[in-house]
């Protein structure tokens, strides 16, 4: 490309017409890579640990909620970066730290996704025994995890990707019903999204009836449950890559975002900044309207996580904990690592008693979509943070590093379901790193990447630096909690 600037390609006709309601409308048909992020999210997340803080803290903690939009600006961020310049963000990471951030995650990555998939395969195992009603939870969670393994090694994953959405559709859209004919108290509960309040002690009825889940430190769970609703450091590096695919920003229009974006990083690599970027104040104007779709997928995606987060917690506060019955007596329920999902089911039987075999298919393909989803992104995420810093890794070909990465995944994970660790314990600590520490790391690279790398004209206004800045700030301030 020598010398030459590059032109940015003219923007969608929708993106440049006067504001209108038929406009916004339009506007839906950017939700794409986003909708996998709130799929991956609902999977993972929220039919774990969000009922389960809904029964116990009730309200108090909906501000987790509310805070999470900081990985969303953070996520926007690099995407941004990515989508103006061409390059990825990981590759200029292991450019300009010599590899130290890259490295940061490489360790994180393989000491927490063994982690990940061990709560998993327990969890989806424990899902497959409750429906089947034979078996053993470990084998059959065992199983399906190899199972997901091959499909992804073989790349036969669409009908498992599809069915995946649909059922978490089924889910998400079952918990805000089911908290819509509870009739909440909704004045009492929407100063909860925005006033934190932080839980001192579990309460009394937990020490007596559930005296192991007490011993779980309140601020774990907590970063743990913030982490579930984050865009995590496996799936940032992911959608970057899928909004190449979608050909939003610079990449409108090429047939090999791929191939473009890595000619772009040879001379990025080659001169040490990026200076193929137009000067001219139209093609920077034009690039600025190139930013709308990935604005737009991203909002969609954190406004539908929030609604079937806030639902799912909700229906945890009326549904479980310690809850009256019609004669006056008081029954105690908490998912926990023994009946995880199956206290759950009062969700939707809520709604309906023929509901609950509903439930129970959805939270299979939900759990079994989800670690698929997890060896696919996570396979993706570690070799693209790592091909231009381990050179070993940058040699091998994508589909044969995936396949050892898994075989660790597994020879790792397996024994770690097998021990009985605590699936909430695991997946707590996982989350805090993956979806917390990991994200604030990202962040601060990526504000300072955007800063020094762009062109000027390219980089961050005085608002949007500030924004970015609270955003990492805001995932900070809950680790305080933790350390102190």
């Amino acid at each position: 490309m020598g010398e030459e600037k590059i032109r940015f390609p003219e923007p969608d006709k929708v993106l440049m017409e006067k504001p209108s309601l038929r406009k916004y409308i339009k506007y839906l048909a950017f939700f794409g890579p986003g909708a996998i992020i709130a799929s991956v999210t609902i999977g993972q997340g929220q039919l774990i640990l969000g009922p389960q803080i809904g029964a116990w803290a009730k309200f108090d903690l909906l501000w987790l909620i509310t805070l999470n939009i900081a990985s969303y600006i953070i996520a926007y961020v690099g995407c941004r970066f990515t989508l103006l310049s061409g390059i990825d963000m990981m590759d200029v990471f292991a450019e300009k730290t010599k590899g130290v951030i890259n490295w940061v995650f490489i360790v994180i990555t393989l000491i927490f996704v063994p982690l990940f998939a061990a709560a998993i395969i327990t969890t989806l195992g424990k899902s497959i025994e409750w429906i089947v009603g034979r078996g053993h939870y470990l084998l059959w969670g065992i199983l399906f995890g190899l199972f997901a393994a091959v499909l992804v090694i073989a790349g036969r994953y669409k009908l498992i990707e599809y069915a995946q959405a649909f059922f978490v559709v089924v889910l998400g859209v079952g918990a805000v019903v089911s908290v819509i004919m509870l009739k909440p108290d909704v004045l009492n509960m929407l100063p909860h999204f925005f006033v934190p309040t932080i839980p001192h002690d579990y309460p009394n009825w937990m020490h007596t009836h559930f005296p192991t889940e007490v011993t779980k430190p309140i601020p774990l769970i907590m970063l743990a449950y913030l982490g579930t609703l984050t865009v995590t450091l496996i799936t940032i590096p992911g959608y970057s890559g899928w909004v190449k695919i979608k050909g939003w920003g610079v990449f409108k229009g090429k047939k090999d975002p791929y191939g473009f974006s890595h000619k772009l990083f040879d001379i990025f690599r080659k001169k040490g900044e990026i200076d193929y970027l137009p000067g001219d104040s139209k093609e920077v104007k034009k690039s600025r309207v190139l930013l709308k779709p990935v604005f737009i997928d991203l909002g969609l995606a954190f406004i539908i996580v929030s609604i079937v987060s806030a639902a799912y917690m909700v229906a945890g506060a009326y549904l479980l904990g310690a809850v009256k019955q019609p004669d006056g007596t008081i029954i105690y329920r908490l998912p926990s690592d023994i009946n995880l999902l199956r206290e759950q089911a009062v969700i939707f039987s809520n709604i309906a008693t023929w509901l609950k075999p509903i439930y129970q298919i959805s939270v299979f393909f939900a759990l079994f979509g989800t670690i698929y989803a997890g060896f696919e992104a996570v396979s993706r995420m570690f070799y693209e943070t790592a091909k231009n810093t381990v050179k070993r890794i940058g040699e091998t070909p994508y589909r044969k590093f995936m396949i050892y990465l898994l075989v660790y995944i597994l020879v790792v994970g397996i024994p770690l379901a097998i021990s009985g660790i605590s699936v909430i314990l695991m997946l707590s600590i996982t989350l805090l790193f993956m979806g917390v520490v990991g994200v604030v790391i990202y962040g601060v690279g990526a504000i300072y990447v955007s800063q020094t790398v762009l062109p000027g004209k390219y980089r961050l206004g005085r608002i949007g630096l500030t924004i970015a800045t609270l955003a990492v700030i805001m995932m900070i301030v809950p680790l305080f909690f933790f350390l102190f």
